[in-house]
């Protein structure tokens, strides 16, 4: 670690140590037993009781799809449970692509495929690991000296509704005594249309993207940070998920508590949380550090998704002429789906 690491890392320490008390920490499939609900089954996102909707539905405070399967909140009823699934989720999904596959994350239906829209390349993770189809002339895996970068593609999805994802869960998880603050944040989430919102939370909408190399480096964790004193120019909640690969921070829109956010002539600094790994020399490299704003409503159509994935060594695997499904067949592996192009060089599968 550089001077100039060693001081962005104790500036983050600090900031978060002085600014901020933490709220909470769960870890995925461990001794804790978090609640995330209110005895009396009150909805925490419409305000709505029994018997004017119900909650026969298993509402996932955090969305299953990035692999959790513990932290169930009992008081979301089933018509927000929908809404939010339907839209949210969906373009989360989207947004990810192939970083859940190929971080090995276990959804409702397991570790989901990736198939690229020209059809000519597909990803599965099968009984033996990862497995790759890929045609000649596809341009889907380039050969590196030390790994493979993969050019994948998004599908079409709303970056604003990648961001109120992260935003509906930082409230599903939330002690149940502070939703009160956050009644126009639930409000906003409920809008039917994004593009004509009531609501201003342009200062919000953004998120902090890091990516951790390594195979599955991180459990799924919940990390939350409620403001020290409401004179700091911070934001009032702070909200991190990490799983696989991926680390996501947001500052979740708190209207009430953060009305005199932005109001001096100081400029508001946002920092990543500090992570453990970046206090050890990690094996696999650095985490790096993006900054997305997300307050785009409409569709992203055709965007590039690029992961590298590395290896130590590369071995020419030589068929002799023998058909895919025998070679597949002799090394145990159990495919979905095999790809519909036939290939030009065994020898390049």
């Amino acid at each position: 670690m550089d001077y100039d690491e060693l001081k962005n890392l104790q500036e983050r320490v600090a900031y978060f140590t002085k600014k901020y008390m933490p709220l909470f920490q769960y870890t995925h499939n461990s001794d804790q037993t978090p609640l995330f609900d209110d005895k009396n089954n009150t909805c925490r996102f419409c305000g709505k009781s029994s018997p004017k909707v119900t909650f026969k539905k298993k509402a996932h405070a955090i969305s299953e799809l990035i692999g959790n399967k513990e932290f169930v909140s009992r008081n979301e009823c089933d018509v927000c449970n929908e809404q939010f699934g339907n839209s949210f989720e969906d373009n989360l999904s989207k947004y990810l692509g192939i970083t859940r596959n190929l971080s090995q994350i276990h959804s409702k239906k397991g570790v989901p495929s990736y198939k690229s829209e020209s059809g000519k390349s597909r990803v599965d993770f099968t009984n033996k690991g990862i497995v790759i189809q890929d045609i000649e002339g596809s341009n889907f895996i380039e050969m590196k000296e030390n790994g493979m970068l993969i050019h994948s593609v998004r599908q079409s999805y709303s970056p604003l509704s990648v961001y109120k994802s992260f935003v509906k869960m930082a409230l599903s998880v939330l002690p149940y005594e502070y939703m009160f603050y956050f009644w126009s944040t639930v409000k906003w989430l409920g809008e039917k249309s994004d593009a004509t919102s009531y609501y201003d939370m342009k200062d919000y909408e953004w998120i902090i993207e890091r990516f951790v190399p390594g195979p599955r480096p991180l459990s799924l964790t919940l990390h939350g940070f409620i403001r020290n004193n409401d004179v700091i120019e911070v934001p009032f909640y702070q909200f991190v998920l990490e799983f696989g690969n991926y680390i996501y921070q947001i500052a979740v829109p708190c209207k009430f508590k953060d009305y005199n956010l932005g109001k001096s002539k100081n400029k508001i600094t946002i920092y990543p949380m500090p992570h453990e790994l970046e206090f050890i020399k990690f094996q696999f490299g650095k985490i790096e550090t993006n900054f997305k704003v997300m307050n785009n409503p409409n569709k992203i159509k055709g965007e590039k998704l690029d992961v590298f994935m590395g290896f130590e060594n590369c071995e020419i695997y030589d068929g002799n002429g023998k058909k895919i499904d025998d070679i597949l067949k002799e090394e145990g592996i159990n495919l979905k789906e095999r790809l519909k192009y036939k290939p030009i060089n065994l020898n390049e599968i």
